[in-house]
């Protein structure tokens, strides 16, 4: 099995931050109050945030919108229904449509009062975002 890197490196016209280091994870977990799953904590201290085909995740070492901390911290302000073990991976812009993950690396659409599991992983959702440009 691939491992998320291996998966990410392969994608044409990425576009990514610079990656983390283990304190800024730290205190991003802290500040959120959960423990990120180990996929997530690979890929954000490889790429911090990434771009590509229209998909874009959170991370750190990015501003705004595209932040980790801050976007959960705006959907937690905006929908009390979200759940606290979990983060914001990617806002769909959408009809308030949120791609979140909990601690255990499951993968669910939040929209309003609405959780929906998609995957088990975040690499098995890269395959549903990479499957997106086609």
């Amino acid at each position: 099995m691939k491992s998320i890197i291996e998966k990410i490196k392969k994608i044409d016209k990425l576009y990514h931050a610079k990656g983390c280091n283990t304190s800024q994870l730290k205190e991003a977990q802290n500040e959120l109050g959960l423990e990120f799953p180990e996929e997530f904590i690979d890929y954000v201290k490889e790429y911090g945030a990434i771009s590509f085909y229209g998909t874009e995740w959170t991370g750190l070492n990015v501003e705004g919108y595209l932040n980790v901390v801050e976007a959960t911290k705006q959907e937690r302000g905006l929908n009390s229904e979200f759940p606290t073990d979990c983060f914001v991976l990617e806002n769909q812009a959408i009809d308030g449509l949120i791609t979140a993950v909990n601690n255990s690396g499951n993968v669910f659409t939040i929209q309003y009062d609405k959780k929906i599991h998609l995957c088990d992983s975040i690499s098995e959702y890269l395959d549903i975002c990479i499957a997106r440009k086609k």
